[in-house]
C-alpha cells in the first residue's frame, strides 16, 4: 500500500520521510490551509532532495501557484476546484468528496491515465478535515486507483490493507501540532505497513 504524508512544513520532516521510505510527500499550497507553505520553499525542497516523483503539490487551479506549476517540469498534482489541465503530470490525484462516493465507478471507467482518486471527508474544508468518513461500503468499490484520507491512524492500517486500497494519505494523526510531524509515529507507520 502506498503512503503519502501530507502537510509538510519542515525540512527535518522531509529527511525523516525519505529515511523511512514513504512514497509521496505532500506540500499544501492551498491558501486556507494551516499547513500552507510557500511555493518557492516547496520547489526548493523538491529539487534539493530530488523529490520530483515523490512530491505532490496540493493546489487550487484558481491560485497563482497553479499557474507557476504549469510551466515547470511534470510532477504530481492534487487539484482542488478542478479544471482542465494543459500540462503533463506524473500522477494527478483527483480529490473526491466521500459524500459522492457513488460516482467513483463512473470516474474509474473514464480514467485512461495514471490518475488516482483521493477520497476524503471534505465537508467544510478543502484539503480535508482530519475526520474519518464512513468506510463501511468501501468493499463494494474497486480501490486499485484510490488513495484514502481523513483521520487515518496506525490502528487503521491493517483494515485498509485488507481492502486492497492503492494508498493512504496521512496527516493530522501523525503530528504533534499542525505541520509538525511526529517522527516516532511515522516510524510506527512504516513498520505496520511492511
Amino acid at each position: 500500500m502506498k503512503i503519502k504524508v501530507c502537510g509538510i512544513t519542515r525540512e527535518e520532516d522531509i529527511v525523516k520521510l525519505l529515511e523511512i521510505g514513504v512514497d509521496f510527500i505532500g506540500f499544501n499550497l492551498l491558501k486556507e490551509s494551516k499547513r500552507k507553505v510557500n511555493i518557492d520553499w516547496a520547489l526548493e525542497m523538491t529539487q534539493k532532495y530530488q523529490l520530483k516523483h515523490k512530491s505532490v503539490f496540493l493546489v487550487d487551479c484558481e491560485q497563482t501557484e497553479f499557474q507557476r506549476l504549469k510551466n515547470i517540469t511534470p510532477h504530481n498534482l492534487q487539484i482542488y476546484n478542478f479544471c482542465e489541465i494543459p500540462i503533463v503530470s506524473n500522477t494527478l490525484f483527483i480529490p473526491v468528496n466521500a459524500t459522492f462516493l457513488k460516482q467513483l465507478e463512473q470516474l474509474h471507467s473514464r480514467n485512461k491515465k495514471n490518475h488516482r482518486y483521493l477520497i476524503d471527508n471534505m465537508e467544510g474544508a478543502l484539503g480535508g478535515t482530519g475526520e474519518k468518513f464512513d468506510w463501511s461500503n468501501l468493499h463494494k468499490f474497486d480501490l486499485s486507483k484510490v488513495m484514502l484520507a481523513g483521520g487515518i491512524g496506525i490502528e487503521d492500517i491493517n483494515f485498509l490493507k485488507d481492502l486492497n486500497v492503492w494508498g493512504i494519505d496521512v496527516n493530522s494523526k501523525f503530528e504533534n501540532a499542525p505541520g509538525i510531524k511526529n517522527h516516532d509515529l511515522l516510524m510506527n507507520l512504516r513498520n505496520v505497513n511492511e
